[in-house]
């Protein structure tokens, strides 16, 4: 174009500067084509433009995917997974359309060893984040790519549901604490349904592991990592394909006391790190308490007259330990009121309102237990059926109307403890629950071992409702009433070692967890009653 002077209006210059620079900006800047159906497909692998796939002798520094689009990586470092584990971390760059993996200069591969790169969830295109899931880069150090396969199901040791994104690992056989101190020379991960299926092994034998590997360095090193072992050798080649299952477990923490203090002069309470099932105690240098009461990780010592000893020896043996601790006298040995603690108001069906005191009871006076009907307490006892004591629980059956509130007064001076002390007024108000509210269960447990001890757990979504202890019985049966309409599980847990609870196993010692059956009951409904039989161990 041509342009002569004087001839031209400015203001047009500026208006035809202005379109050029918008035009060349525009064609400068790249943007996704609008309009046309949304692109739903991963990125796809351009082979011939990519490294070898499968390659033999592998001596490479660096592996090229080339795909057909423009990709990103998420989360490389956790979504990539390469087995054997590489001793340095590799190098991830993305150009464009093509991804580097790239090894540490350091890396030193071993001989004769089918490598596997699975790329997870990591590769996914640019404009939309379409996902290409697993894809898997395989190689070989030596002449031949290792063909052999072990196929795993990995579950929860006590509840039996699988284990997802846990890591089944190959080590060397005969070596206990590999798990703990060498990364592994195969594994694989679970997917949702708790299977694994580590690939491309050579032909040998190996221990076989499981592990749910919380900081992704292969070793079990953490103390809320789940782990678990299989019996056997895994020997290769094998004919069977039998699926191998480990059963993961957390290991047990040891038995630690967490605090220690004086309630008052006569009670001594310590706290444990885990629920206490048995214990025993001396004390060779002060007089001994007269009673021992436990609250799940509480113990409580309560002694016959206030402690002045200038310091008390306390050995307590535990089931997989001995705690000796020195405790000085409490700085107030007097002896605090008596008094309960929190009460429950709402009752089932032929349910006793239960008190806790925090002493151990001695007497109890059912006369000066009184039903309130508005500001008058009526003469007699008459709905007080029994009131039965137990070291520091009172549990008293009260005849109560079901889906009415009642209130109760205990008088003062109704309960007498051991140190003389008496109770001041105590309001009850209860609530007895319809019993149309809640459903009966009549369970019978066959096929069971008279030589055996089982625990039979009731658990809800919420957790346990209720648990018996069985032994020298073929069946049991167990009538639970008035439970609350939910969906509930029966756990069999096999007692090997008759300690009345579960035991998680032991990896150095390759003891494995008590074996547990978990049966589903029927859906109970309120006001019905049911009846269900359960075969428990079955295949």
């Amino acid at each position: 174009m041509w342009i002569r002077s004087g001839l031209v209006n400015p203001l047009c210059i500026l208006l035809y500067l202005g379109f050029t620079l918008a035009l060349l900006v525009q064609c400068a800047s790249p943007a996704p084509p609008t309009g046309g159906p949304v692109d739903e497909d991963p990125p796809v692998l351009d082979t011939a433009a990519s490294s070898p796939l499968m390659p033999t002798n592998f001596t490479e520094e660096e592996i090229l995917l080339e795909f057909d689009e423009f990709i990103e990586l998420s989360n490389p470092a956790t979504s990539v997974v390469i087995s054997p584990p590489l001793q340095y971390n590799p190098e991830f760059l993305v150009r464009g359309r093509r991804f580097f993996f790239r090894f540490d200069s350091r890396e030193e591969l071993r001989e004769n060893t089918t490598y596997t790169i699975n790329f997870g969830d990591a590769i996914r295109d640019f404009t939309e984040g379409n996902i290409l899931r697993n894809l898997v880069y395989v190689f070989s150090t030596g002449p031949d790519i290792d063909s052999l396969e072990v196929p795993v199901r990995m579950v929860d040791a006590y509840t039996g549901a699988p284990v997802s994104n846990a890591l089944a690992v190959l080590h060397e056989p005969g070596k206990d604490s590999a798990l703990l101190n060498s990364k592994p020379l195969y594994f694989s991960a679970s997917d949702e349904n708790g299977l694994a299926k580590i690939q491309f092994i050579q032909e040998g034998s190996y221990a076989l592991f499981g592990l749910v590997d919380e900081n992704r360095n292969y070793l079990y090193d953490l103390p809320g990592e789940l782990a678990g072992f299989y019996d056997h050798p895994v020997i290769l080649p094998d004919t069977t394909e039998n699926i191998r299952e480990i059963r993961l477990f957390n290991r047990e923490d040891r038995f630690l006391r967490e605090s220690r203090r004086w309630k008052d002069g006569v009670t001594l309470a310590m706290k444990y790190n885990r629920p206490l099932e048995s214990m025993e105690f001396e004390f060779p240098e002060s007089p001994a308490p007269i009673a021992v009461t436990a609250s799940r990780d509480t113990v409580l010592f309560h002694f016959e007259k206030p402690v002045t000893d200038s310091v008390m020896v306390i050995a307590i043996s535990l089931p997989d330990t001995r705690d000796t601790t020195y405790s000085s006298p409490p700085r107030d040995s007097s002896i605090s009121p008596l008094r309960p603690g929190q009460i429950e108001s709402a009752l089932k069906p032929g349910e006793p309102a239960i008190l806790r005191f925090n002493h151990l009871l001695e007497t109890f006076d059912k006369s000066l237990i009184k039903f309130v009907s508005g500001d008058t307490l009526p003469e007699g006892t008459d709905y007080i059926r029994s009131v039965n004591i137990t070291e520091t629980k009172a549990a008293i059956n009260i005849r109560l109307e079901e889906g009415k509130r009642s209130q109760f007064l205990i008088l003062p001076g109704a309960f007498t403890d051991i140190y003389g002390n008496q109770n001041d007024s105590i309001s009850l108000r209860l609530n007895r629950q319809d019993r149309a509210s809640f459903a009966n269960l009549k369970l019978t447990v066959d096929s069971l071992d008279k030589n055996e001890q089982y625990i039979m757990i009731m658990e809800n979504q919420s957790g346990e409702v209720d648990r018996k202890i069985v032994s020298g019985k073929k069946t049991f049966k167990w009538q639970l009433n008035s439970i609350r309409p939910d969906n509930y599980v029966l756990r069999v847990v096999w007692d090997q070692n008759k300690n009345r609870r579960w035991d998680p196993g032991v990896i150095l010692n390759r003891i494995q967890p008590e074996v547990v059956s978990t049966h589903e009951i029927v859906q109970l409904r309120a006001n019905w009653d049911f009846e269900q039989t359960i075969i428990p161990f079955q295949e």
